[in-house]
């Protein structure tokens, strides 16, 4: 698991969610290695923003990376993600399994790429979202910068 490396440490990270009005977050972020896990953990602001906490790891060396997420809402979803040369994705399908959507919410497919900058000091990171997998409306933006 040495390709997430990069990314273990502190973030604060600030974005806008693409909704009607947009919504400027907050959130702190903290990376960090449990055995041959990597734990990723937020705290975000306002408080419509659901905190996280995401336990990846468990394929092989160099595969991509099942990445269980759980949030603050009750929401469980399996992403996958896979380190690229220079950042990182996340993806799921609208298939995923019950407990994977909010409440009330439609299933969709959710996929972000996150691509370092200033070494690796900075990261920033733009979602998109679909609901029929073929159109894909752009999501949450964020840019994350090194506390430590």
């Amino acid at each position: 698991m040495k390709q997430f490396d990069p990314l273990v440490g502190e973030w604060h990270g600030e974005g806008e969610m693409p909704i009607d009005p947009p919504m400027k977050i907050s959130v702190e972020a903290k990376i960090s290695r449990l055995g041959k896990f990597i734990v990723f953990s937020t705290l975000a602001k306002p408080v419509e923003v659901p905190d996280s906490v995401s336990i990846i790891g468990g394929a092989p060396e160099g595969e991509p990376q099942p990445m269980h997420y759980f949030d603050s809402r009750g929401v469980f979803r399996l992403y996958e993600l896979t380190v690229i040369a220079d950042g990182w994705t996340i993806a799921i399908g609208r298939q995923s399994p019950t407990g994977s959507f909010a409440p009330g919410k439609d299933p969709f497919s959710q996929r972000v790429t996150y691509r370092f900058e200033s070494g690796d000091k900075e990261m920033s990171g733009k979602g998109q979202l679909s609901h029929d997998d073929v159109s894909w409306d752009d999501d949450l933006e964020i840019t994350y910068r090194r506390v430590s």
